[in-house]
């Protein structure tokens, strides 16, 4: 338990305090330049998922992005990174109430506020994997 607890968190380290910024790509960006530089770090596009594909601290992860609910063309309105569920969710969640703080909890999503510019996190179950979904400010709620 605590080798996954471990593992989690050196994988959480990659995303830094700002949530637009993944393992070092800045996801204010244009979609075209974020995806040349996940795609340079070895990511690679699954047809059948409709993502991308890559390993992160040796577990394999999923990248989504959210294109449609932008307010600026050709920017990112989310990031959602899926992946193995290393360990029970509420010991994500417990990690998760150490880094950020927490704004919100019903229907299985936790909430936080990860970035004073109004970046949030959303982190929840799906299956047998977590989904962490962070909404830049480029993010058009719907």
């Amino acid at each position: 338990m605590k080798k996954l607890l471990v593992m989690f968190f050196a994988m959480i380290s990659v995303f830094s305090a700002k949530a637009f910024e993944f393992d070092g790509i800045d996801l204010n960006a244009k979609y075209l330049d974020v995806t040349r530089e996940v795609a340079a770090k070895g990511y690679k596009f699954d047809s059948t998922k409709g993502c991308l594909t890559g390993l992160c601290q040796g577990q394999e992860i999923f990248l989504y992005f959210n294109l449609e609910d932008v307010i600026e063309k050709n920017k990112i309105g989310q990031l959602i990174v899926e992946f193995g569920m290393p360990t029970e969710i509420k010991d994500i969640i417990n990690i998760f109430n150490i880094i950020y703080h927490q704004t919100g909890a019903e229907n299985g999503v936790t909430s936080y506020q990860v970035d004073n510019d109004g970046t949030t996190l959303d982190v929840a179950s799906k299956g047998n994997n977590i989904v962490l979904t962070y909404s830049t400010p480029n993010y058009k709620k719907k």
